[in-house]
């Protein structure tokens, strides 16, 4: 009985070292260093993926403009590769702004309730892709204006709170 206890335990031990080994012939573990930059929210000259802006200042009548660029550089590093980028704005909308994306000069998305809601019940609004070539130094200007219309001057607008996120999506372009 003793002896069918050491060999059983050989075997075990001996078809473990076999699967380890068959294992480490398979498996192969290898790191990736790349410089490549995707596309960044340039907000008074430093790089980030997101904003969040709280709206608890405006008031009925009052319009804000919030401008920031889309860069595929930091310095003097461009991206190694062309970029898909897309912008998300989302907001509870407790507040009855509204909200229009400056691309320049051009209207390029206009944000209401006509949009549907995200799982969150976030409005969730989102440009279509635009694409920066990896040749040159890319930097898209935006303008996001925000109108409180002066027609909810009431009560019941006075003491709402609201916040406004600005995302930016971005991912390699592949031919």
């Amino acid at each position: 009985m003793k002896k069918k206890i050491i060999i059983i335990t050989l075997l075990v031990i001996a078809s473990l070292f076999i699967l380890g080994i068959t294992y480490s012939m398979y498996n192969n573990e290898a790191s990736l260093n790349t410089n490549i930059a995707l596309a960044t929210f340039v907000v008074d000259a430093k790089k980030k993926d997101h904003i969040d802006m709280p709206l608890s200042d405006i008031k009925p009548g009052e319009s804000i403009t919030y401008n920031f660029s889309v860069s595929n550089s930091s310095n003097t590093k461009t991206s190694d590769v062309s970029i898909i980028y897309n912008i998300i704005i989302k907001t509870m909308h407790f507040i009855p702004l509204n909200i229009e994306l400056y691309k320049g000069d051009e209207l390029i998305l206009t944000c209401s309730e006509d949009i549907e809601r995200n799982e969150l019940n976030e409005l969730e609004c989102q440009t279509e892709d635009v694409v920066m070539p990896y040749i040159s130094t890319v930097k898209d200007d935006y303008s996001l204006k925000l109108e409180f219309p002066i027609e909810y001057s009431s009560n019941e607008y006075a003491s709402l709170v609201d916040y406004m996120n600005i995302e930016i999506k971005s991912m390699q372009k592949i031919d």
